[in-house]
């Protein structure tokens, strides 16, 4: 029953967003499990693009962390962000620290929840600027359902832009062969401070596959996450889709 409303619902968040609206493509994220693993060491580069025609095209982020398990609830991460805009070329523009805090399983429903947070230092221009996630997870057999609810703002900016956005990732997923899965993910926003829930809103969905492993010829466990998801209302203006291309190495300490 989870693995089909979870499945129903990643599909149901994109529904949401068919008439238009200003979007966040969002392409500096991943769908983040509140799961913590002690003195685990992972290194990830994870790239997002936009593709196709629109105002956004050829976009371009790309994310570093350093992360390091300190218990088993809570882990640290150093993270860079360097971004492309349209037209323009690559640049870094951002610094900072995330933390993923393990809460609890809510009784009955065996929903795991945790916490995110980061703190980013803006670099060449770039707004310092502060993220906020609850971190819901569901596994039932070979399902797994992850969803994010998002909270962001800058720290400074011109007169009027400094307010918080939200938004959402989900993800739903089956294990097939061996350490194979499948499944679907989405990408999205429920608006700011200016307006939430009061227009529908843009986002991206469609097919994921993550896999991972540890190879005989490595030291180390490999992690890879990609997706292709097509725009949906609004966010059909900035591109036609994302690809989004997440590696990890891993190894416990």
């Amino acid at each position: 029953m989870w693995s089909r409303t979870m499945g129903v619902a990643v599909v149901g968040l994109s529904a949401m967003c068919a008439a238009p609206a200003l979007a966040d493509p969002r392409l500096d994220e991943i769908v983040y499990s509140p799961y913590v693993e002690n003195h685990m060491l992972e290194l990830e580069a994870r790239v997002g693009q936009e593709i196709g025609g629109g105002s956004l095209s050829n976009a371009r982020t790309l994310v570093t962390e350093v992360e390091y398990g300190v218990s088993d609830r809570l882990s640290l991460a150093l993270v860079t962000k360097v971004q492309r805009a349209p037209g323009e070329s690559q640049r870094l523009t951002g610094v900072g620290l995330e933390g993923i805090y393990y809460l609890t399983q809510i009784p009955t429903v065996g929903v795991d929840v945790g916490l995110y947070g980061e703190l980013i230092k803006g670099v060449g221009g770039a707004s310092d600027g502060g993220e906020a996630k609850l971190l819901l997870a569901k596994t039932d057999g070979r399902f797994q359902g992850l969803f994010n609810f998002i909270v962001e703002r800058p720290f400074s900016g011109p007169r009027g832009e400094v307010f918080a956005s939200y938004g959402y990732a989900a993800s739903a997923t089956w294990r097939t062969v061996g350490n194979l899965r499948l499944g679907a993910e989405a990408f999205g926003d429920f608006g700011d401070d200016h307006g939430f829930l009061n227009h529908p809103q843009g986002a991206y969905v469609g097919p994921q596959l993550k896999w991972e492993g540890r190879p005989r010829f490595l030291p180390c466990e490999i992690g890879v996450d990609a997706g292709w998801l097509a725009a949906v209302g609004a966010d059909r203006r900035e591109a036609s889709s994302q690809f989004r291309l997440n590696l990890e190495l891993a190894r416990r300490f």
